[in-house]
C-alpha cells in the first residue's frame, strides 16, 4: 500500500514492483561490520510444517545472514531429534536451540531461585532463545519471525532489516495487510485499533497512546534490533508479548531512532481460533493485550478504577462497531473475492469487550499486572556465568 504518510513514526510503505537487489548489497556488505542474526520461535508443529520447510530453504541462500537460530519450545526427545533433520540443511549457520532438554531446564530452574523467568510460552521461548545468541556473541542484529509464515520471501527479511543495518535505526518493526477471500488480523482489525481509541477517549491523547497507536500492525511478530538493545529489553511471557516490547522499546529509544516497515503486499500465516473463554485463542490474546496496556499505564502515574474500567469498555465497543461498519464498506468494495459477515464480526467485538472486562478483574485483583521476565542484563548481574552454562547447555542438551 504505497504511500508517504508520516505521523510520529517513521514509516517506510512498500512501492510495488521496486526490487530489494541494491538494498540486498548494503545488507551484504554491511553484514561484515554487522554480523546478522535470525531468531524463530516454534512448536513442533510448526517446526515440522510446509511454511517452515520453505523459510529454511530460503534462509540458507541468503549469504547476509550469519546465523539461524531456531527455539524449539514444548518438544519431547523425540521430536528434537526430528527437528534436528529438519533444520540440518541450514548447515553451519543453523542453530537448534531445544527449551525442553534436561540441561536447559537445569539452568532456567537456577535462575527462577533468583528471579521470575516466566510461564511457558512464545515470550518464554523468545528470551531464552536470546540469551544464547548474547553468550555467543556470533552476530550484532537480530530479526525476529515466526515459523508458520506461508508468504516468506526473501525481499521480506530484507526489508525488515535494511533500517538496522544500513540506516542504525535501533528497532524496526514489519507491517503488511492480512487478507485472502476475507479479512484476517481479527485482534487488530477488531480489538487493538479500536481499544487504542479508546484509551484516547478516556485519558486523552498522550505520547506512548500517540506511539501505540501509531503502528500500522502492531501485533506482528516480526521485528529486527541490535543485540545490544535486545540485551536489555524485558519480555512479557503471555499474549501480550508484542505489546510489551513495544512499550519497551518506547522506555528504552527514542520514536526517531524506531520504524515501522512494510514487507510484503499480502501475509498469510496460520489462522488462530476466536475461543469461547478468556484461556484460548483470540479472546485470550485481547484480553491479555488489554491486561499489558493497563499494568504499563499504571506503572507510567496513571490511576485506573472500576468506573474507568467500564468507560474503557463502552469506548471500546463504540469505537468497534463503527470500524466494523467500516470494514464493511471496504468488503464491499470487493465483493467479487472478499466476504464479509457482517453479524460474526460484531460477535468477536462483543467477546473482546468481554476480554476487557477479564483483564479489569484480573488487573484490580492483581494491579502489578503479569510478572515480566527479566532482561539479560539483570540475569547476568543476579546468577554468576549464567550465559556460558546455558550456551553449553544448549550446543549439548543430551549430555549427563
Amino acid at each position: 500500500m504505497a504511500d508517504f504518510y508520516i505521523n510520529k513514526l517513521p514509516t517506510f510503505s512498500l512501492l510495488p514492483g521496486e526490487s530489494t537487489s541494491t538494498m540486498e548489497e548494503k545488507i551484504l556488505l554491511e553484514s561484515e561490520k554487522i554480523p546478522v542474526g535470525v531468531l524463530i520461535p516454534a512448536l513442533y508443529g510448526d517446526l515440522a510444517g510446509t511454511a517452515m520447510y520453505a523459510i529454511i530453504q530460503k534462509l540458507k541462500k541468503m549469504d547476509f545472514v550469519k546465523k539461524v537460530y531456531v527455539c524449539l519450545d514444548q518438544a519431547s526427545k523425540d521430536e528434537y531429534k526430528s527437528a534436528l533433520a529438519i533444520t540440518k540443511p541450514l548447515g553451519k549457520k543453523g542453530v537448534l536451540i531445544w527449551n525442553d532438554s534436561p540441561r536447559v531446564r537445569t539452568i532456567l530452574s537456577e535462575i527462577e531461585k533468583e528471579l521470575f523467568v516466566g510461564l511457558r510460552g512464545k515470550g518464554n521461548s523468545v528470551w531464552t532463545g536470546l540469551g544464547y545468541v548474547i553468550a555467543k556473541g556470533d552476530v550484532s542484529a537480530l530479526a525476529f519471525h515466526d515459523a508458520d509464515i506461508i508468504t516468506y520471501d526473501k525481499d521480506f527479511l530484507i526489508r525488515l532489516l535494511f533500517p538496522i543495518v544500513h540506516q542504525k535505526y535501533q528497532f524496526s518493526k514489519g507491517f503488511y495487510i492480512r487478507y485472502n477471500d476475507r479479512f484476517y488480523g481479527r485482534v487488530t482489525r477488531l480489538f487493538y485499533f479500536p481499544f487504542v481509541r479508546a484509551l484516547k477517549d478516556i485519558f486523552g491523547s498522550t505520547e506512548y497512546i500517540d506511539y501505540m497507536g501509531d503502528f500500522r500492525y502492531p501485533l506482528s511478530g516480526e521485528f529486527a534490533t541490535f543485540v545490544s538493545q535486545a540485551r536489555m529489553l524485558q519480555f512479557p511471557c503471555d499474549w501480550g508479548i508484542e505489546v510489551g516490547i513495544l512499550g519497551e522499546i518506547y522506555l528504552n529509544m527514542r520514536i526517531s531512532r524506531i520504524c515501522q516497515v512494510e514487507l510484503t503486499p499480502r501475509y498469510d500465516h496460520k489462522h488462530q481460533r476466536v475461543g469461547t473463554s478468556p484461556d484460548r485463542g483470540l479472546y485470550k490474546m485481547a484480553s491479555d493485550i488489554a491486561r499489558t496496556f493497563f499494568a504499563f499505564l499504571a506503572s507510567n502515574g496513571r490511576i485506573i478504577g472500576r468506573d474507568t474500567f467500564n468507560s474503557i469498555r463502552l469506548a471500546y465497543l463504540k469505537n468497534a462497531r463503527e470500524i466494523v461498519g467500516i470494514y464493511e464498506s471496504y468488503a464491499d468494495m470487493y465483493s467479487h473475492r472478499i466476504a464479509f459477515d457482517f453479524h460474526d464480526e460484531l460477535k468477536i467485538v462483543e467477546l473482546f469487550a468481554q476480554g476487557i472486562d477479564h483483564a479489569a478483574k484480573i488487573f484490580y485483583d492483581n494491579p502489578k499486572g503479569s510478572p515480566m521476565i527479566p532482561d539479560w542484563k539483570r540475569v547476568e548481574s543476579a546468577v554468576d556465568g549464567v550465559l556460558e552454562k546455558l550456551a553449553d547447555a544448549v550446543e549439548n542438551p543430551c549430555e549427563s
